[in-house]
């Protein structure tokens, strides 16, 4: 059982220190009922400690404290509370092993299991959450800015042990990226090539772009008064140095009509004035273009994402199919989650200054507004003088569809559908070569299947395809040419073999399958990603080499903290992280 308390990116801006750096060093101390110590020298040097808190019966023995504890007995003291604490909370749930991470000011996470490793729930609110921030203030040294892992086990005797470790980015799953510049498609990294028209110039705004905008502003001020009774406090333009000293400062010029209306207002106000929502100020549009690197961003570019595969945006061919821009202008709120951009780097159908939306109610890809600044203040303009609502950004028609099959065919399921994401879900025979028609489809996930054949037609050009079933079909889809994601959860054996003909396999999850022949994962020259469970990773390491440019790894399933240390020193020193 997964618990999370978000408040923000747990792993974002973090840096890795040296190896040596997160091995335990201390001294003895007399501190009764909590044992610290280092563990015993295993042969990929395990850097993770553990505290013990005995019960009451157990004998209590001296304990090795951290050098950044080193005379700090009462954080000794209050280290072994927590603990019992934790261990108090968990009294009764049947959780044999928590394990959570936490980072100051990013929020924790919380994953609970029973004595067989299977994942079990635990009612403890935020009580957890809470506990483990503060076993984070007593063990975090100062300098330390990773987020700590933390394992409590119980055992029947009353015994709790607490084992953490700062040099693991996650826990339950681990996941470890060993190449940081690496990305899977469409999600670009900065800087991206500049598009035409963006060079920053001291030009001055074009007289008649400029007389146009004030046009239409005096026209949405009349109609606004109109329908609402009062004057929308707009605010005075900026000069052209304000607008040029923006842009210098963001490395781009605006369009002409943005440039027309900053000279022509400074404050919404939530009035509106480009429909998808309120006009931001000049210096917010400055500071959320620079916000963590230029640009805007729709999604994460996580490698593990849950959903990594970027959408097309509708229209077709109007907005470029990237996850991230850096030549997207934030411009405009709703105030409620939503954001518009001007796009400056539009795709093949598109126009530089066109109008996009994105935020909390665009799961998927981006909404397309309008092709420019000129054209929004036209369409609320429009919608003020009908006594309408402005038009919202153009959503997909429908861009997703999930389904229970049944013992239906394929073919009648999908039948008169035109998503780019599919979720079939309980199907008795499901053939894959009747998506033939959903010539969009870029994501397909396959959940409780009995069989499944896995013959994707090459002229569907489907990128991530997940498949859970009991019996898969594999070899049809080889050569298969757009798919660069897969993951395989499947109890029949499926080869290594099987993949080697997709040339574009990019990500691969097994943790889920009986994989036959293991050894032979590096065959597949292009994987960069790969997921497997604790059991896969020691017969990887036994029998087979790691793939050549593998730039991220994840240990999927159950692993104790201990193995999962073990597990990632290994890869890093396997990788050459060292």
């Amino acid at each position: 059982m997964v618990v999370a308390k978000p408040a923000g990116d747990p792993l974002a801006g973090r840096t890795r220190l040296r190896p040596g750096r997160a091995r335990l060093r201390g001294r003895r101390a007399e501190i009764p009922a909590v044992r610290l110590h280092e563990p015993a020298c295993h042969e990929c040097r395990s850097r993770s400690a553990h505290v013990v808190v005995p019960s009451d019966h157990a004998e209590n023995s001296a304990s090795l404290s951290c050098s950044w504890i080193m005379g700090r007995e009462s954080a000794m003291v209050d280290l072994q509370g927590l603990v019992g604490e934790m261990a108090s909370a968990l009294a009764g749930t049947g959780v044999a092993v928590l394990q959570g991470c936490h980072r100051p000011g990013a929020g924790s996470s919380l994953h609970t299991f029973d004595a067989a490793g299977r994942s079990t729930f635990a009612n403890t609110g935020f009580t957890m959450h809470d506990l483990l921030r503060r076993v984070d203030e007593v063990l975090r040294p100062d300098g330390e800015d990773r987020p700590i892992v933390v394992e409590l086990a119980r055992d029947g005797a009353g015994r709790a042990e607490l084992r953490y470790t700062f040099d693991l980015p996650t826990v339950a799953p681990v996941r470890l990226v060993l190449d940081p510049d690496y990305r899977h498609p469409n999600h670009p990294v900065s800087p991206m090539p500049a598009p035409p028209g963006v060079a920053v110039t001291d030009r001055p705004t074009d007289p008649e772009v400029l007389a146009t905008i004030r046009a239409l502003v005096a026209d949405f001020v009349t109609e606004y008064m109109r329908k609402t009774g009062r004057t929308p406090d707009l605010g005075a333009g900026h000069s052209e140095e304000d607008i040029r000293a923006a842009e210098a400062a963001m490395g781009l010029r605006l369009p002409e009509d943005l440039r027309a209306l900053y000279r022509t207002v400074s404050n919404d106000e939530e009035c509106g004035l480009l429909g998808a929502g309120a006009l931001l100020p000049l210096k917010a549009v400055v500071a959320e273009h620079l916000d963590g690197g230029s640009g805007a961003a729709l999604g994460s570019d996580d490698l593990f994402a849950v959903f990594p595969v970027v959408y097309e945006a509708h229209p077709p061919g109007r907005v470029r199919r990237v996850s991230r821009n850096d030549w997207w202008v934030k411009v405009g709120t709703d105030w409620g989650g939503n954001y518009c951009m001007v796009d400056l780097d539009p795709g093949p159908e598109g126009t530089s200054g066109q109008i996009i939306q994105y935020g909390r109610d665009f799961y998927g890809p981006a909404g397309y507004v309008a092709e420019s600044v000129t054209a929004a203040l036209h369409d609320v303009l429009g919608a003020l003088r009908d006594d309408a609502t402005p038009r919202r950004a153009s959503a997909h028609p429908q861009y997703s569809h999930s389904e229970r099959v049944g013992e239906r065919r394929t073919a009648d399921v999908v039948a008169g559908l035109d998503v780019q994401e599919l979720y079939l879900n309980e199907g008795a025979a499901l053939h894959l070569a009747e998506l033939a028609p959903l010539r969009r489809l870029r994501s397909v996930s396959i959940n409780r299947a009995t069989a499944v054949t896995a013959a994707v037609s090459p002229g569907v050009p489907v990128e991530w395809l997940s498949i859970d079933a009991a019996e898969i079909d594999l070899p049809p889809l080889g050569g298969h040419p757009t798919l660069w994601g897969l993951k395989l959860a499947t109890r029949v054996p499926v080869t290594i073999g099987a993949l080697a003909s997709l040339p574009a396999l990019a990500h691969l999850d097994l943790s889920g399958a009986n994989v036959s022949d293991l050894h032979r994962i590096a065959d597949l020259p292009g994987l960069r990603v790969l997921e497997l469970n604790l059991a896969q990773w020691r017969e990887l390491r036994e029998h087979g080499p790691l793939p050549a440019g593998l730039a991220a790894a994840a240990l999927n399933g159950f692993a104790r903290l201990e193995e999962a240390d073990q597990w990632a020193d290994w890869l890093r020193g396997a990788a050459g992280q060292r």
